[in-house]
């Protein structure tokens, strides 16, 4: 597999369920709509991003132009929402291309002419709920026709929620950063009541969060919850997607991993920022490495130097003491 260390990653993550060891970092699947990539099977591709180091490997292409909102059933099974002609799909973890449920495009029962912005997660009880940014509306989908059934009223979360992601009982979402003008929109982290489909303000996300547009997110094994934004600069596109890790209880971000690396080296280095950092742990793993071997080995030449010592100090019973050692 090929990889590639900076793309502009727009589309939900949606994180593997394991508890990962010591060293070992979380890992999510998400879709590119953009980025500046010669191969357009690249583009609208599936990537597994180290969440950690901003890392991205290719899996492969989709086979559709839009794909938003991926999330993992209990089945370990992939679902997203093509955008484009409003169709739940099923995605290959493994080699990246999807296919309509129920093989059937267009399968939500939504006009194709309607715009949604989907997000989406499954519930512990197996349910899947579908957010829409541009409706503000909550949907439950069935995950084996493809089918939408609102939940409350139409627009009832009142904020344009991106993406949403479950925990326990708990429903959070996040909301999108700009509007169609580039203005401030909703950054925010938001509760859901899955029941009545309203939104309840946590909190913010931050000013150190740079301006985007859509974001994905999602919980890892642990409960810690990640999102991966769609950046915008007053509607630049193809700028490096930020990875957050967020704080449920504030809504405030505890880590930006692309942004921090951009603190350090400066714009000409952010297209190279996951290998950058990655190359930074790997340095630390192995200057810690170093140091207990070079710790080892001193202590051995310590150890040697005293037995020497010792038998210099036998060898010359009638040798002047050496005041200078304790």
């Amino acid at each position: 597999m090929q990889s590639s260390r900076c793309i502009a990653i727009v589309a939900v993550v949606a994180l593997l369920g394991w508890h990962a060891p010591l060293w070992a970092e979380p890992f999510g699947f998400s879709v590119n709509s953009r980025g500046n990539l010669n191969d357009d099977q690249r583009v609208n591709a599936l990537w597994r991003v180290n969440l950690a180091t901003g890392n991205s490997e290719y899996i492969g292409w989709t086979g559709f132009v839009d794909v938003e909102g991926l999330a993992f059933d209990a089945d370990g099974r992939l679902f997203g929402a093509d955008d484009d002609r409003n169709t739940l799909i099923r995605i290959s973890p493994t080699g990246g291309f999807g296919f309509p449920v129920a093989n059937s495009l267009s399968n939500m029962s939504i006009p194709i002419t309607q715009t949604m912005d989907f997000g989406m997660s499954f519930t512990c009880d197996g349910r899947l709920l579908v957010s829409s940014d541009y409706r503000h509306s909550l949907y439950l989908a069935d995950p084996e026709t493809g089918i939408l059934n609102l939940i409350g009223q139409d627009g009832a979360l009142g904020v344009p929620i991106t993406d949403i992601a479950t925990w326990g009982g708990a429903v959070f979402g996040i909301g999108q950063g700009l509007d169609a003008n580039w203005n401030s929109d909703s950054p925010n982290l938001y509760r859901i009541d899955a029941e009545t489909a309203t939104a309840e303000l946590i909190g913010p996300l931050g000013p150190a969060v740079s301006p985007y547009a859509n974001a994905g997110l999602a919980f890892d094994a642990d409960g810690v919850l990640w999102a991966v934004t769609d950046r915008r600069d007053n509607g630049q596109s193809n700028l490096p997607s930020e990875i957050l890790r967020i704080d449920t209880a504030t809504g405030w971000q505890l880590l930006i991993v692309l942004l921090i690396v951009l603190l350090i080296f400066g714009t000409k280095k952010l297209r190279n920022v996951g290998g950058d950092l990655g190359s930074a742990i790997r340095d630390f793993r192995k200057g810690v490495s170093d140091s207990e071997k070079n710790s080892e080995a001193d202590g051995d030449e310590l150890n040697e130097k005293e037995d020497d010592d010792k038998k210099t100090s036998a060898a010359n019973t009638t040798a002047e003491p050496d005041n200078s050692k304790s």
